[in-house]
């Protein structure tokens, strides 16, 4: 499996975090239609750490946003074409020295693949709700020695 540097995002790397939110939110089958439409990043991070992963030739792989202070991962998405290939648990993995445990964050029902991903890593639900996006699973992680 490749390595991959996670580091703070930076300007330079806003436009590229946008067009790949606007991608796959446009994409995401698992998202109402009206949610899809939605789909400026930059107003639904206001206030995040964003953090990033990029190939060596500087295309965006992956990226991160965090609330910090609540230990709350609000978005982690990759790149379709660097999928399954550890980039979302580089960036998690990246936040051990930056988020107090325990870690939480909404997760769509409908999204069953992000749901198995981080059932796989250890992250338990702790609660659930109906959101405008849909019904929804409170998931927390706890234990350091996973993911």
């Amino acid at each position: 499996m490749p390595t991959h540097e996670v580091r703070a995002a930076a300007s330079t790397d806003t436009e590229a975090i946008g067009n790949l939110y606007a991608r796959i939110i446009g994409n995401a089958a698992w998202l109402p239609e009206c949610a899809r439409l939605q789909s400026d990043f930059a107003s639904v991070s206001h206030g995040e750490a964003v953090y990033v992963s990029c190939a060596p030739d500087g295309r965006l792989k992956g990226f991160l946003s965090v609330y910090e202070s609540d230990s709350f991962v609000h978005h982690l998405y990759v790149a379709p074409e660097f999928a399954r290939q550890g980039v979302a648990t580089a960036l998690l993995s990246f936040l051990r020295t930056r988020l107090a445990l325990p870690w939480r964050l909404k997760c769509v029902r409908a999204n069953t693949a992000a749901l198995a991903f981080y059932s796989s890593f250890g992250w338990r639900e702790v609660g659930y709700g109906d959101g405008e996006q849909g019904p929804y699973a409170v998931l927390e992680f706890d234990s350091p020695s996973t993911t």
